[in-house]
């Protein structure tokens, strides 16, 4: 047996052929610094050598490396894992110490069942995904070509994880995945966020809104495919208030309304792009295809001190030079219009809109469905409630009154009369 790719992944592998009295016959890596692993030879060219296994742990290389190599290719079992005979292993794919495979289960090509991984009865695991240590997908579990499942993983009988989504460490997934996103928790959530690995699965988004700020989120996506921080496929807009067809720019068309929304039939990523809080709420509860998800669109120029207290929920829109500091806490969403500065030991709710220029100092809750404007001050340890409008370049020092009007330095309750 042969193996390509020289890492710790292939150390693994190796012990695998040892225990099944296999011998390694050779191996090659890219890498020309990489001259041996585990006193075994590493070449750098191949020459059509086989059958071999390539050995390694990233599912998208392990695919360019495949599909570049025309050979026979061999599949790799330990003597421990517990496979029946009426599951099917495709070629290439390794099933590492402690696995359990059950009855009916099928196993695609170049596949990894990772130490401890249990696959139950009926279950479908297409090409390249990586099943990690102690993950456990239930009966009747499918999941899509490239996607990882990570580190002690429940998923419930009947899901579908879609292509080349990523699942988390420890999380209990009981609902669908759509392909090419990254989600965890209990239960599991798509939780996109701009640090992870960008997919290289293309995923599709469109955009509800098609105004201004619907342009701007256009101009928005294509700069987080430029950074590499994405890598979305822009299909057009969704706008109650425009006709079907109608062209905004250069980004699009207008696909139609909520009707068409709610009728698509393929996972689509949604941005909510309408600046009024409580519009964009209202938007939210009309939204009932299961088919439709929401991710953050966050800027390749936002800037976060401390990522590791850093937490996010979905469907949020941060734009251009916004930072956050530590222990920050942003909901589901919001709209952080650009050149926005949150201070320490902030929590943000959900449906809030950040006008440019927004400063939140230290300590500071806000609710839900605010609207601060354009280069408004929120000192420390200032608490917002609900429905609360703060007017552009106002201070606000006190705590305001839920549904009302805040306007100047400082901000006094303004009655529109």
């Amino acid at each position: 047996m042969y193996l390509y790719g020289a890492s710790g992944h292939a150390r693994v592998i190796i012990d695998i052929l040892n225990a099944s009295g296999i011998t390694v016959d050779g191996m090659f890596d890219d890498d020309c610094s990489i001259n041996s692993l585990m006193s075994i030879p590493v070449k750098h060219e191949w020459n059509g050598e086989s059958p071999i296994v390539v050995s390694i742990g990233n599912n998208v290389t392990r695919k360019q490396i495949t599909e570049k190599l025309n050979c026979e290719f061999g599949t790799v079992v330990h003597p421990s894992s517990i496979v029946s005979p009426n599951a099917t292993i495709g070629e290439g794919s390794v099933v590492m110490q402690g696995a359990i495979v059950q009855s009916g289960a099928t196993i695609g090509r170049h596949c990894i069942l990772n130490t401890g991984a249990s696959i139950d009865h009926e279950c479908t695991v297409e090409d390249f995904v990586h099943v990690s240590p102690q993950a456990t997908l239930c009966g009747n579990v499918h999941v899509g070509e490239g996607a990882w499942i990570g580190a002690a993983a429940v998923v419930i009988p009947g899901v579908k994880i879609g292509k080349w989504a990523v699942i988390g460490a420890g999380s209990v997934v009981v609902n669908d995945i759509p392909d090419g996103v990254v989600a965890f928790g209990n239960p599991c959530r798509i939780k996109n966020f701009y640090d992870f690995e960008p997919c290289h699965y293309p995923k599709k988004i469109a955009i509800y809104g098609a105004g201004g700020l619907g342009r701007e989120v256009a101009g928005g996506i294509q700069r987080i495919n430029a950074a590499g921080k994405g890598n979305w496929t822009f299909v057009g807009f969704y706008d109650d208030n425009k006709q079907k067809g109608f062209n905004i720019s250069h980004y699009g068309n207008v696909m139609g309304g909520m009707e068409e929304l709610n009728a698509v039939a393929e996972p689509l990523a949604i941005a909510i792009a309408v600046g009024d809080p409580k519009t964009r709420k209202l938007i939210l509860d009309r939204i009932n295809n299961p088919n439709i998800y929401f991710p953050n669109l966050i800027a390749p120029s936002f800037k976060v001190l401390d990522s590791l207290s850093f937490k996010i929920g979905q469907g949020n829109i941060i734009q251009d030079k916004c930072s956050v500091t530590c222990d920050v806490e942003i909901g589901d969403f919001n709209v952080l219009n650009g050149s926005n500065v949150i201070g320490h030991d902030v929590k943000i709710g959900n449906f809030n809109v950040m006008m440019p220029g927004v400063h939140i100092s230290g300590a500071v809750n806000v609710g839900e469905c605010n609207l601060l404007g354009v280069d408004s001050v929120v000192l420390q340890k200032v608490n917002i409630g609900s429905n609360v409008t703060l007017g552009a370049g106002s201070v606000l020092m006190t705590k305001p009154k839920d549904d009302h009007t805040y306007i100047g330095v400082p901000a006094r309750k303004f009655d529109f009369k």
